[in-house]
């Protein structure tokens, strides 16, 4: 698995703040102030934990078959057949037949990559020498699929933060709790 360790955890840390902020707000909420107020501030610390989740999780997968590209909302298999070559010129984008192009939000382009990379010591550019290795030893049983596969939402849990956005404003909405 490929992925910035930097972003991982840079996220995973973003998100234990936001839920500890979430936990501060119902502990040091007047017990006599509106419960809508609080409801409300909590769901949008929630809500705001999820794309944090989302750009988290995102990562290149190197099987024996083939990739998977997990992104910020899809994940695209791209088999050896089908994989062309790998670009790292504005972050990584694996080429697959047909010239199209599928980038890695896990390896997007940065000011940091560009210097990282003139130092030799960019995680994109290893990622994508990893890459290369890998479809080298290729079998010639898995250089026959050459179908590429998107799917463009992949349910994952962090999905059932934005669920509950949604009942804290139909609650307030509807004056079953008072804002």
């Amino acid at each position: 698995m490929l992925r910035r360790t930097g972003t991982f955890v840079f996220m995973a840390l973003l998100c234990c703040g936001m839920f500890a902020m979430t936990l501060m707000v119902w502990l040091t909420a007047p017990s006599s102030g509106p419960l809508g107020e609080t409801l409300m501030v909590s769901s949008v610390e929630l809500a705001i934990s999820w794309p944090m989740i989302r750009l988290g999780r995102a990562r290149v997968e190197i099987h024996g078959g083939g990739l998977h590209i997990v992104d910020f909302v899809r994940r695209t298999w791209i088999p050896w057949g089908a994989y062309r070559m790998v670009e790292t010129d504005d972050g990584l984008s694996v080429v697959s037949r047909g010239e199209e192009r599928h980038a890695a939000v896990a390896f997007s382009g940065s000011l940091m990559e560009d210097v990282l990379a003139r130092r030799g010591r960019s995680r994109t550019v290893t990622a994508a020498a990893e890459i290369r290795a890998a479809s080298r030893q290729a079998s010639p049983a898995s250089l026959r699929d050459t179908e590429v596969t998107t799917r463009r939402w992949e349910f994952v849990p962090a999905d059932l933060l934005l669920a509950q956005v949604l009942v804290c404003l139909a609650l307030t909405r509807s004056g079953i709790v008072p804002m």
